[in-house]
């Protein structure tokens, strides 16, 4: 193996045998943060939330690389391998790949100074957890200079391409209502079960949105995720509730999905909200965007999913995702990331670093 895919790769796997369950990331953060190269000092640093700037900023337009160091919890996939051209393992897509990628460039970027950008790391955990724990939100309150970014790169998986905008996601719970009653005698009842199952059919059924937002294809979702029923096997259950995960698309706003959910609430029903996660606005109107494109990224499709780089653009800063790790494989028993990815992320990623754009194309 040459010396940088054998580096990306042992790095990377060096990170997944680190565990790092959500809650559970202090090992991991504590080693990540003795590999930043002292180029770069601490801006913020609290609940679990890292940005580091360069020591010496210049007037050149700032791009952060932004990775989570959580997983989700292990299948039998914890430690890892190398294996097959990939590195295997809890994490390798989703995404360590990606963090092992952004440290390995600030690390090789510290002794060149002279760059067309300046460029910080963020580091951030508890990124699989719901929305109400996402640091993120108070490091935009609490720190000024992260404002000034022109372009967050995300290092979510998507295969080197860049994956613009991202879907929204709003999460609730849909409770049926009944009438409890002895099994022996279901008449004299009122089953909250038999409505959720004839209200969850319709719900089900429903066909795929379709919204096209800056020229690119976002496909809405409602699922049913969770489903809770019963106290004991004679009692008919007088209440059922099933979670509802609607992911929708860009051109709605958090409160257009919760009216729209809520003209859906079947008979029998009521609709209660846990969480809503806000759509990332598309950047594609972006002269950072083209440089990426132009170093090498493999085109631009819709994040079909819900990332941070939301936390970016409500606050009307540019981001996009972009990473070596395939969505297919995040959160499998058999997850892993190419090696082969690694590398084309990482070359893609410093030439864009490193190659100037004329005034005129910002």
């Amino acid at each position: 193996m040459d010396a940088l895919p054998e580096r990306l790769a042992t790095r990377t796997l060096e990170l997944v045998d680190i565990a790092s369950e959500s809650r559970h990331e202090a090992a991991i953060r504590e080693h990540l943060l003795d590999l930043v190269p002292s180029s770069l000092v601490r801006a913020y640093g609290e609940d679990e939330a890292f940005l580091f700037l360069p020591k010496h900023r210049s007037e050149a337009p700032l791009v952060v690389l932004v990775g989570h160091y959580d997983t989700v919890p292990a299948q039998g996939n914890h430690p890892g391998r190398i294996a097959d051209g990939a590195v295997h393992g809890l994490g390798a897509s989703d995404m360590k790949g990606g963090v092992a990628v952004a440290i390995e460039i600030v690390r090789d970027l510290a002794a060149d100074r002279a760059g067309p950008y300046d460029v910080g790391l963020l580091l951030f955990g508890r990124e699989e957890l719901s929305v109400e724990h996402d640091p993120l939100p108070a490091l935009f309150a609490r720190c000024e200079p992260v404002h000034e970014s022109s372009l967050a790169i995300v290092l979510e998986p998507t295969v080197g391409q860049i994956h613009a905008g991202c879907l929204g996601n709003l999460i609730a719970e849909l409770v049926f209502h009944g009438t409890s009653g002895h099994s022996a005698r279901p008449w004299l009842a009122d089953n909250a079960i038999a409505w959720a199952v004839q209200g969850l059919a319709g719900l089900v059924a429903l066909p795929r949105r379709e919204a096209v937002v800056g020229g690119l294809t976002f496909l809405e979702s409602l699922s049913v995720t969770r489903i809770a029923a019963g106290i004991a096997d004679n009692v008919i259950p007088d209440r059922a509730v099933a979670t509802l995960s609607f992911r929708y698309a860009p051109d709605r706003t958090p409160e257009d999905a919760e009216r729209h959910l809520g003209s859906l609430v079947p008979e029998h029903a009521s609709l209660e909200l846990r969480s809503n996660s806000p759509a990332a606005r598309v950047v594609r109107d972006s002269s950072l965007v083209d440089a990426l494109l132009a170093a090498g990224a493999r085109g631009i499709e819709p994040k079909q999913a819900w990332t941070n780089v939301a936390d970016f653009t409500a606050r009307g800063l540019d981001a996009v995702n972009f990473g070596p790790g395939d969505p297919a494989f995040a959160h499998r028993r058999d997850e892993k990331v190419e090696i082969a990815a690694l590398v084309h992320a990482y070359e893609t990623l410093v030439k864009f670093l490193t190659t100037a754009i004329d005034d005129d194309e910002r």
